[in-house]
């Protein structure tokens, strides 16, 4: 019954409904955009998630299609996007702080100098990848995530993202060697 009145109170754009949707599934929504930013984005960028998608339904009430699924699943569908945008761009902005992100147990002032110089030209290197070659490889080789998190977080398959982790390294290694 619930669901028969969101999906008229969304398509007539009633206030009343998308509080009763907002109470309904604001935990479960908070749920799937942590899933997704999980180690990446602070409680704010999840919070943001959220709030867009429920922003989102109001403003496109005609995108939502009952036959493709209930309300529950499209509202889960929409943050579970939003947050992908949002890995996507904390990403692109991200610059890793290198006191903070290596942990480099050096006196040789020199030598730390050397790390972080081999650091930047591989990060330089990624950027010139394609964007979801540079994602996976971002994720896996300056923040240590599994090939596993990492498709989950792209929505791809594991086996893709080996894929994607073994050309850019193949590719690395021409770069390095030129």
């Amino acid at each position: 019954m619930l669901d028969e009145e969101l999906k008229h109170g969304i398509r007539n754009q009633s206030p009343r409904a998308y509080e009763i949707l907002i109470d309904e599934y604001s935990k479960l929504l908070w749920v799937v955009a942590s899933g997704v930013l999980k180690g990446i984005g602070s409680q704010e960028d999840m919070e943001d998630c959220v709030a867009e998608s429920f922003a989102y339904l109001w403003e496109h009430p005609e995108k939502y299609d009952e036959k493709r699924g209930s309300i529950k699943t499209y509202s889960c569908l929409i943050t579970k996007s939003k947050a992908i945008d949002k890995v996507r761009k904390i990403n692109r902005t991200k610059t890793l702080t290198y006191d903070d992100e290596l942990n480099i147990e050096t006196d040789d002032i020199g030598e730390l100098l050397i790390n972080k110089e081999i650091i930047n030209e591989v990060y330089e290197f990624a950027q010139n990848l394609k964007q979801l070659d540079r994602e996976a490889f971002i994720l896996r080789y300056f923040y240590q995530l599994k090939p596993r998190e990492i498709a989950a977080k792209l929505n791809i398959t594991v086996k893709e993202v080996s894929n994607k982790l073994y050309y850019s390294k193949k590719s690395l290694l021409t770069h390095v060697r030129k």
